[in-house]
């Protein structure tokens, strides 16, 4: 081998190590560019939402307990949404899916186009809770007064919620309702 091949050689290992080197960092600093573009693009979809309903907040509780009462035994999740809510249209639509088991307001074809909120699975839940609960006792007077012996029934559906795991609000349930018929299909309808 003569000098210009070793020289031409050496030169092309040189550079395949160079381009084996930079590669990953080009490929890194691209990802990272992504990342960062992704972000701001979420950034951007937090500042041009709407603010989202709290559900739990805007359940109306006052006389929540007597529009209960006049629901008949077996209400339909609307009957039951407008109770919790009356006259507030834009929550008993954004409540609705929670209850009649669709969750639609929930899926998105588009991932890139969801926002998430910390809070939001945690309002689902409750939101959910109170109105199972609020179909399981409607029409009911024994049931919502026993409810009202824990603060009513937003307050009953709120710690049947918040309870660890699916045995924890079954026993909590059974607590303040007593072993009724329906009561693991309530639990069910409160997160499990």
């Amino acid at each position: 081998m003569n000098r210009t091949s070793l020289r031409i050689s050496s030169i092309v290992a040189l550079t395949a190590a160079t381009v084996a080197v930079a590669a990953p960092m080009a490929t890194a600093a691209e990802g990272q560019h992504a990342l960062q573009a992704h972000h701001a693009q979420q950034t951007q979809q937090v500042e041009n939402a709407q603010d989202p309903i709290d559900l739990v907040a805007a359940v109306d509780e006052v006389g929540f307990e007597e529009r209960l009462l006049a629901l008949p035994s077996n209400p339909t999740p609307q009957q039951v949404v407008e109770a919790m809510y009356p006259g507030n249209a834009e929550a008993q639509e954004a409540a609705l899916p929670l209850l009649d088991g669709s969750n639609q307001a929930f899926a998105s074809a588009d991932p890139e186009n969801v926002v998430l909120y910390g809070w939001w699975d945690t309002t689902k839940r409750v939101a959910s809770c109170i109105g199972a609960v609020g179909a399981f006792v409607a029409g009911n007077a024994l049931l919502i007064s026993k409810a009202a012996k824990y603060g009513g029934v937003v307050k009953g559906a709120k710690l049947i919620a918040q309870a660890g795991n699916r045995e924890e609000r079954l026993k909590l349930a059974i607590a303040i309702f007593g072993n009724v018929t329906g009561i693991t299909g309530m639990v069910k309808g409160c997160g499990g």
